[in-house]
């Protein structure tokens, strides 16, 4: 399975306006990965982190297709408008990330120094798969690296035919399945089928699929009796995933549906709260307090495992460790990595997104500008190197 326990990177952008309920779902998602790895791990029937990958690839899948179909159909599918579509997402991304890469390399932690390129680079998830090691506080970065690679590839459907799209995201979704078969049968290392890109595709073709389903029938809206059954069927998904992770290490050929449960699962959530903003449920996720966590879900992300390795020691010196105090343990890491949050998006988040719009607007034109600049000089040097030929014949 692709999903093992130090995995998570929220999604950062929507083409819609912000819908609250899905920052509280981002909230619930990352506190779950945080509290699995700061230690508190409620059994294999309950243990919301590993599971919470495949929230972040939906939520991005979902988002991005929204962003790429506004793209496409106001006419700006073209060169300027990826190349401030991916302006965006890299100074989104890049400031905070590579601060704490910079943080961990002075702090003179080893992973940090012998594979920093591959985590530069969004490859943290094929160093991985080709290692079979875990960077030990970047290891949370494999998600990461599979979400770039997938924004990298996704808009190279939306130059297709309006009508293919569908189809198309089918298909990539049918190819993941095939390609975790694949895996298993070959007998290959586990971690290909987990970090490479691939075996995570059915995720962000689900969320692609559901955008498309929400803008051709906008005004729909689950029944009551639709809702009610789709929760039994969730609670029964739930339960089903949760069986099938009992096979790891069988090589049962059903450990490759282990994602496709929670592929349905989530995507059932995700139609009730987008659809259904006074439902209880998204009420809840909506609430202030859900929101604003979610709001700061990547810096989270981004600086929680690192804290948890520098005053993890320290913790355990006070008499705070995993297997006594683990609760007050769990608390001042939570703590400190919400402080750290914060101030992350305060000083480097914020203004980068800021940044970003006024970039992406203005960056595609001054490269086109000079793309064309120099493609008249090129023709004009063609032109004369022509000319000064047939005179010297």
């Amino acid at each position: 399975m692709k999903h093992p326990p130090c995995a998570s990177s929220p999604s950062t952008s929507s083409a819609k306006p912000r819908l609250a309920q899905l920052d509280g779902l981002r909230a619930v998602a990352i506190c779950g990965v945080m509290l699995h790895h700061f230690g508190v791990k409620p059994g294999a029937w309950l243990d919301w982190g590993p599971v919470a990958p495949t929230v972040f690839f939906i939520l991005s899948g979902f988002l991005i297709t929204n962003s790429l179909v506004k793209m496409r159909t106001t006419g700006r599918m073209g060169w300027e408008g990826l190349t401030a579509f991916h302006i965006k997402r890299m100074a989104r991304l890049l400031p905070a990330l590579y601060l704490m890469i910079l943080v961990g390399w002075f702090s003179g932690l080893p992973e940090y120094r012998e594979g920093v390129g591959w985590h530069l680079s969004f490859m943290s998830s094929t160093q991985m798969a080709l290692t079979g090691e875990w960077p030990g506080s970047l290891s949370q970065l494999w998600s990461l690296s599979i979400q770039e690679q997938f924004y990298m590839l996704w808009p190279l459907i939306f130059f297709l035919p309006l009508t293919w799209w569908p189809a198309a995201m089918l298909l990539v979704a049918v190819a993941a399945v095939a390609f975790r078969l694949a895996c298993i049968r070959l007998g290959a290392p586990s971690m290909f089928e987990w970090f490479l890109l691939p075996g995570s595709l059915d995720s962000f073709a689900a969320g692609g699929l559901l955008a498309l389903a929400l803008r051709r029938f906008p005004a729909w809206k689950p029944g009551r009796w639709l809702t009610l059954l789709g929760g039994i069927a969730v609670a029964g998904l739930w339960v089903a995933g949760r069986a099938l992770r009992h096979l790891e290490g069988s090589g049962s050929l059903w450990l490759a549906l282990v994602e496709t449960a929670e592929i349905t699962l989530f995507s059932a959530l995700l139609v009730l709260l987008a659809t259904n903003s006074s439902h209880p449920l998204s009420k809840f996720l909506a609430s202030r307090p859900l929101a604003a966590l979610g709001k700061i879900s990547y810096g989270l992300f981004i600086w929680h495992m690192l804290i948890s390795t520098a005053l993890g020691p320290h913790l355990d010196a006070a008499g705070l460790t995993l297997q006594s105090g683990v609760l007050m343990r769990t608390a001042i890491l939570f703590s400190v990595s919400l402080l750290v949050a914060w101030l992350s998006w305060i000083a480097i988040e914020k203004p980068s997104i800021s940044w970003a719009y006024a970039a992406s607007e203005a960056m595609p034109r001054w490269f086109l500008a000079q793309s064309r600049r120099w493609y008249r000089r090129a023709v004009a040097l063609a032109t004369s190197a022509r000319a000064t030929g047939r005179e010297s014949l």
